[in-house]
């Protein structure tokens, strides 16, 4: 809405004249920025891209935001993409998306993609999930490409209930729950608060384009099913499903968020290296068992090539095994993403557990230092050892040897599974792989080095034992 502003003549002088345009905020427009600014989906001079699929949702938003671009203090992209699954429909809504961008100053990224190709590559991915994730992939390609900050989604309340009835039939578990979220990693959904039919008479209103997708009318796919045949009846049982279904994700979403702050306390004492998580057994059975079990999700979905979390049982299968099994063990989540306890440690990893081999290093003199991808190990000569250092001695991380066994050139390498050494304290050769079974280490054994000095001797094993 405007306030029209009389034409000038093309020499009508300007001398001294002041043009006022004023633009009245919708009551929707408003609804979306107070929306906005209750969830912190935004902040000024970010550069947020539009996801624009040319259906009512998605143009309704890039509506709204560009209405509400000089409010917000951001600038504005949009994006669109052609999934090669329709052969009528995809370049009409390209083209008319394209128009409605131009006419706006809106810069426009177009591209087709075929999802087929990755159905083939991926055998027993449905056609839904190969789309969202080609279209995102897409999506963060062009995020990058711009320097965007966030990208924007039309996702309303509908969504949200579909959503929400699909995955509890599914047996999804409290993130499930809320996973069309306001604001989620970099993706923002600003009409998450709206019903599908506030949109639809914004856009009539307003006289916003659009295109239909002829497939939101079949229901031979389970969203559409939902929408079409499930829905409808559980509105005869309520009127006001959105509203109960908003207060139902609200009421989860406050539940999780304190889980989630535990859940990223404890990560933050889990270590990553060469794609494996590790962490003690120990200070894993410290830890509440639903922010341990919300943790196991996370850390599998990380690891996944779909972001999706595992099983419940393959979740408490693994939570009994660390509270109840002292020895070894391996739980198998999915697409042979494992949780092995070995040792003092729970690794979690794709495929084999192996870290990166480190190459062998000749030692000629001393002094010697190198950094070890997050270790730094330091070998130095003193006449006399300061007492600041002895009191750090412990043989593994802190040790000392006698010049007579400096033989050079010294030798920092791969431990090798025939290696001996004499620990200290001790009189007779032992194998090296045995010390570190014992010391709890035998899942780092492709990343373990040995210290040896010209005549084959072993003299450390950092980080282990002298």
């Amino acid at each position: 809405l405007g306030v029209q502003v009389p034409s000038l003549a093309p020499d009508a002088p300007f001398t001294g004249a002041l043009l006022l345009v004023v633009v009245q905020m919708s009551d929707f427009e408003k609804e979306v920025l107070e929306f906005i600014k209750k969830w912190d989906l935004i902040e000024s001079g970010q550069k947020i891209l539009v996801a624009v699929s040319g259906g009512k949702d998605s143009m309704c938003l890039l509506n709204v935001l560009i209405n509400l671009k000089s409010e917000l203090g951001i600038d504005l992209f949009a994006a669109n993409l052609d999934h090669g699954l329709r052969r009528k429909g995809p370049v009409e809504e390209a083209v008319m998306i394209g128009d409605f961008c131009r006419a706006r100053s809106v810069p426009f990224f177009h591209e087709r993609r075929d999802v087929n190709e990755l159905l083939k590559k991926r055998r027993g991915l449905s056609i839904e999930s190969a789309a969202r994730e080609v279209r995102y992939c897409f999506l963060r390609e062009v995020k990058l490409s711009i320097g965007a900050d966030l990208i924007a989604v039309g996702h309303n309340r509908d969504d949200l209930v579909e959503n929400i009835l699909l995955r509890i039939v599914k047996g999804t578990g409290m993130k499930g729950v809320i996973g069309l979220r306001p604001l989620g990693g970099d993706l923002i959904r600003p009409l998450l608060f709206s019903d599908m039919q506030r949109i639809i008479d914004y856009v009539t209103i307003n006289r916003v384009t659009f295109m239909e997708d002829e497939t939101n009318s079949e229901d031979d796919f389970e969203r559409n099913y939902v929408r079409l045949r499930i829905i409808p009846e559980l509105r005869k049982i309520n009127s006001a499903l959105n509203e109960a279904v908003w207060r139902f994700f609200e009421n989860i979403n406050d539940g999780y968020a304190l889980i989630h702050e535990r859940v990223e306390e404890v990560l933050e004492q889990i270590e990553f290296a060469d794609g494996v998580f590790f962490v003690e057994a120990l200070k894993l059975k410290e830890v509440e068992r639903a922010v341990l079990l919300e943790m196991v999700r996370e850390i599998v979905s990380i690891l996944s090539s779909d972001k999706y979390p595992p099983s419940r049982e393959r979740v408490v299968a693994f939570f009994d095994l660390l509270i109840s099994s002292r020895g070894g063990w391996t739980v198998e989540f999915r697409e042979d993403i494992k949780a092995s306890k070995i040792g003092r440690y729970v690794f979690f990893y794709g495929g084999e557990l192996r870290f990166k081999r480190i190459e062998r290093q000749s030692i000629d003199s001393l002094p010697f230092s190198r950094e070890l991808e997050g270790w730094k190990i330091s070998l130095e000569c003193n006449e006399e050892v300061p007492e600041a250092m002895i009191e750090r001695l412990d043989g593994a991380f802190n040790s000392i040897c006698s010049g007579d066994k400096l033989s050079f050139p010294l030798s920092l390498r791969p431990m090798d599974e025939r290696d001996k050494i004499i620990p200290f304290g001790m009189s007779r050769n032992k194998k090296v792989i045995d010390v570190v079974t014992e010391k709890g280490l035998k899942g780092f054994s492709s990343r373990i080095m040995v210290l040896e000095n010209a005549f084959g001797e072993i003299l450390w094993i950092p980080g282990v034992v002298t």
